[in-house]
């Protein structure tokens, strides 16, 4: 189960963190929220940000 501080692989293809491992954040409940799961990585993107949203199928979780 994806939850707080569980590190997490990227599955969608257009991100630009696809592939890497990063952080979880947060995970909102609310069944109407498209992303739910904010994720924090080490690197940041060409935009300068360090953190995306991604819905649950887009992530896999790793093993410690």
């Amino acid at each position: 189960m994806i939850e707080r501080g569980s590190v997490v692989r990227i599955l969608r293809k257009e991100s630009y963190w696809f592939n890497q491992t990063g952080t979880v954040a947060t995970v909102d409940q609310s069944s109407l929220v498209r992303y739910p799961v904010v994720v924090r990585f080490e690197s940041v993107n060409y935009s300068g940000t360090t953190t995306n949203n991604y819905a649950l199928d887009e992530l896999v979780l790793v093993e410690k």
